[in-house]
């Protein structure tokens, strides 16, 4: 499943990930990566102000 990932960094730019299809934050809380079919996105905690996702991501799992 592809979905939307928007960061927005501390000095307000934006990075708008149209096709993620996975992303996480790290064990120790340092980076978030983004990962695309084609591209990796390692992005220090540090210079995110926020990050918000698509809310299919989400979504439960019907039943059947």
């Amino acid at each position: 499943m592809q979905y939307w990932v928007k960061v927005v960094f501390v000095d307000n730019q934006e990075l708008l990930v149209k096709d993620a299809v996975r992303h996480t934050i790290s064990d120790d809380m340092e980076v978030l990566e983004v990962d695309t079919a084609k591209e990796v996105f390692i992005i220090p905690m540090k210079q995110l102000k926020y990050l918000s996702c698509d809310a299919t991501v989400f979504a439960a799992k019907k039943p059947g």
